[in-house]
């Protein structure tokens, strides 16, 4: 329940001291507060700074332990791919070996019929020329391809040949046209015959007997080219005895897998024991300083508690002793000074007298 005002200037007095105070409290709890924020970003900062370095030193450890694995395990790969290129020359060396062993006979048969050719050339006197294919297309067709071969010529020498020439002449005309083809079919019909009169005409018999010969020798080379085909297809590597080379891969291979395997081991070694190491010797580094910052908030926040509950306590005390006279609009230091001053002027009798002059006197300004 309100008591009398007694004595106003100790009313006043009060009012003023406890408003400065709730002020000065109000001021200190914020920077309190801010200095509170400052503090929580500080731990949050060095908690931050803290993992990275823990994250960035495990990682280079790390680095630094594979890195050196990987070094052994590519040289291991190297060597390893060296043999196995090892193998693989040896074995086609050995394939050609079995190649030219078992076309001996053949290749041996074919330079025999090569050299029997070149003696009937001899002995008849015959061109070299003549024992060539084209020779034998031209003259002694008697192949499906020969016949191809013999119109593929036909088209390009007394078709493709004369339309080649006639572009080629300036300011051609048609009726040029005509005259290139005759000329080119009198030049090549012409070559062709004197060509046959000389040697196909003469020496037919042995010319044939050539081409028989010749036809030996193609089917020589099929065979020849047969064998090789299955030599090559033949995937049984026992016939080559590669079994050292074999062996040198297989203890390349346990060599590359043991290296592997003591990698994984290290990795292993670092993530479960290493890394918990270098994690805690970190922390460690920074527990000091966590703890520091830890504490100083801890009593941030209690001067800020006590601060606040003192602060609260005055402003219910504003409450019940100076707001019910005063009420909440002059509850300004400013204004209670003008209050108090009506009052000891004496040209206001109590509160209620003086906040009405007051307030007469700001309308009255305005």
């Amino acid at each position: 329940m309100a008591e009398p005002i007694l004595d106003y200037e100790a009313f006043f007095e009060g009012a003023k001291s406890a408003l400065l105070e709730v002020d000065t409290l109000s001021t200190e709890e914020k920077r309190l507060t801010l200095e509170g924020e400052r503090i929580s970003k500080a731990i949050e900062a060095e908690k931050k700074n803290t993992n990275d370095r823990i994250a960035e030193t495990t990682s280079k450890r790390l680095k630094e332990i594979t890195s050196t694995y990987d070094k052994e395990i590519k040289k291991a790969e190297e060597f390893q791919k060296s043999l196995e290129a090892k193998r693989e020359k040896a074995k086609n060396q050995k394939i050609n070996e079995r190649i030219a062993d078992e076309t001996k006979d053949l290749h041996e048969h074919i330079d025999a019929t090569k050299t029997e050719i070149k003696n009937e050339l001899k002995k008849s006197g015959i061109p070299g020329f003549c024992d060539s294919k084209m020779y034998y297309t031209f003259y002694f067709p008697h192949k499906f391809f020969d016949f191809v071969k013999i119109v593929l010529a036909v088209v390009a020498v007394f078709l493709a040949i004369p339309m080649l020439i006639y572009k080629l002449i300036p300011d051609h005309k048609p009726i040029y046209l005509p005259f290139i083809c005759f000329a080119i079919v009198l030049l090549m019909g012409g070559l062709y015959i004197i060509i046959g009169n000389f040697t196909k005409a003469k020496h037919r018999d042995t010319l044939l007997k050539i081409r028989a010969l010749r036809d030996v020798i193609d089917n020589d080379v099929k065979r020849i080219k047969l064998i090789t085909r299955d030599i090559n297809n033949d995937s049984a590597d026992e016939k080559y005895d590669l079994s050292p080379y074999d062996k040198e891969i297989e203890d390349a291979k346990a060599k590359l897998q043991a290296i592997n395997e003591k990698r994984a081991a290290a990795v292993n070694e670092f993530e479960n024991s290493t890394k918990k190491i270098i994690t805690d010797e970190i922390m460690a580094n920074s527990k000091e300083k966590l703890d520091s910052l830890n504490n100083e908030l801890e009593m941030t926040k209690q001067s800020l508690g006590s601060i606040a509950s003192r602060r609260s306590e005055i402003n219910l005390a504003i409450s019940d002793k100076y707001e019910s006279y005063l009420g909440r609009d002059f509850l300004q230091a400013e204004k209670i000074e003008a209050l108090q001053k009506l009052i000891s002027d004496k040209e206001a009798a109590n509160i209620s007298d003086a906040i009405d002059l007051y307030q007469k006197r700001q309308m009255d300004k305005k």
